[in-house]
Parts: structure tokens; C-alpha cells; sequence
């Protein structure tokens, strides 16, 4: 979950790689987070969860449209 820089209250992802603060209401752009290789989610787990959400643009975890299509 992540936390606003401002107050440290939870955001909530709003969309189109953006979150806004559940208490401050700042919005942030959070794109190209550095995972560490540990955390970052396989390209084909991340294509099998994104096809099971319909393709939705929220479940793409960093990849491409068309690395998650050649994944499956």
C-alpha cells in the first residue's frame, strides 16, 4: 500500500498510474517504481491476472500491452 509522502495516510489508485490520499486529497504520479527482481510480479503471472481483469489498463504491473499479450 502506499503511503502519502505529505501525511502518511494511505492512497488510493485512482487510475491511469495515479493515487490520491484518502485524507489530504494530493494526487501523485506513481509510474516506473524500481521493484527490487524479488518483488516485481513474472510477466506471466502479471499477464494472467491482467487477462482475468478483463485487460484493464490497472492491471498491467509495469508491462507493456504487448509484452503481456506475448506472455500468454
Amino acid at each position: 500500500m502506499e503511503k502519502c509522502i505529505d501525511c502518511g495516510a494511505s492512497m488510493e489508485y485512482i487510475g491511469n498510474h495515479e493515487w490520491e490520499c484518502t485524507e489530504c486529497g494530493t494526487i501523485y504520479e506513481i509510474d516506473g517504481i524500481d521493484y527490487d527482481d524479488e518483488e516485481r510480479l513474472s510477466v506471466c503471472d502479471a499477464a494472467l491476472i491482467w487477462i482475468s481483469n478483463g485487460m484493464d489498463e490497472d492491471y498491467t504491473f509495469g508491462y507493456s500491452e504487448e509484452e503481456l499479450k506475448d506472455a500468454l
